[in-house]
């Protein structure tokens, strides 16, 4: 009876021993240390040390690898923004995504010049290599890990208003102006926005006067510096030459 509760209380070292070639017959015996036993224990000794030992290294080897894993991730967000598909050219388009309408801070600031949105996130070596460019353009300067920067600025003698935005802390209307002007559905940071207005030709109403935009993604797709920073520019002074062109009527319908 006695025996009979003991295996019923410690099945896991009954498993465990019979891992080491005992059977449950001799646990429950008196074995006399003769040399045979002896040498019996010592390999048993050796058995649960290399065990303890193993399983120590296990958990070091856990952590450096959840430790790489978790590094590499990191690394993956990070670098995916760089490995965009990037998109060089300047198209416009007067359909926003899913037909939204545009947020009302982006109406509020066309009455005044085009804007320019700049969209990043808190771990983004594409926005780290771009940033330092555009604050140079636009002569603006603002801590990327802020939720927000605004300033209307002066470019070539017309008036931008960019906005700045990190998404790892923005929300709101703010936040979704991402989702609205995503143009290919890319997904990824950075991407960057010149809104503007446009004259839409297939408008039921003529002139029809509206606002339109261009999206840019990544580091552009240029090995330079001098090219990223040559192709803002272009973006921005098209933006700036057909607000131009179009905002007296536009203003006008308002």
């Amino acid at each position: 009876m006695k025996n009979q509760q003991s295996l019923k209380q410690s099945p896991r070292k009954i498993h465990k021993q019979g891992k080491s070639g005992r059977n449950s017959d001799e646990t429950t015996q008196t074995i006399v240390p003769t040399l045979k036993s002896k040498k019996m224990l010592f390999v048993i000794s050796v058995v649960l040390l290399l065990i303890c030992s193993g399983a120590g290294v296990a958990m070091l080897a856990y952590t450096e690898t959840y430790d790489e894993i978790k590094s590499t991730i990191v690394t993956t967000l990070c670098l995916s923004c760089i490995k965009l598909d990037p998109i060089t050219r300047l198209e416009y388009t007067f359909e926003t995504v899913d037909d939204r309408p545009h947020p009302a801070f982006v109406l509020d600031n066309l009455t005044t010049g085009p804007m320019f949105l700049a969209y990043r996130e808190n771990v983004c070596d594409g926005c780290d290599i771009m940033e330092p460019l555009i604050q140079e353009v636009l002569d603006v300067h603002f801590d990327p890990y802020s939720t927000k920067y605004y300033k209307s600025t002066e470019y070539a003698g017309s008036t931008v208003n960019f906005m700045h935005i990190n998404m790892g802390q923005a929300s709101g209307e703010i936040r979704e102006s991402f989702f609205i002007y995503d143009q290919d559905n890319r997904g990824g940071v950075p991407m960057f926005v010149l809104i503007t207005l446009g004259e839409d030709e297939e408008g039921v109403i003529k002139p029809c006067i509206i606002p339109c935009y261009t999206t840019a993604y990544a580091t552009l797709g240029l090995q330079s510096d001098e090219g990223r920073k040559a192709f803002l520019r272009r973006m921005v002074s098209l933006g700036i030459e057909k607000y131009d062109e179009y905002s007296e009527e536009y203003l006008a319908l308002l």
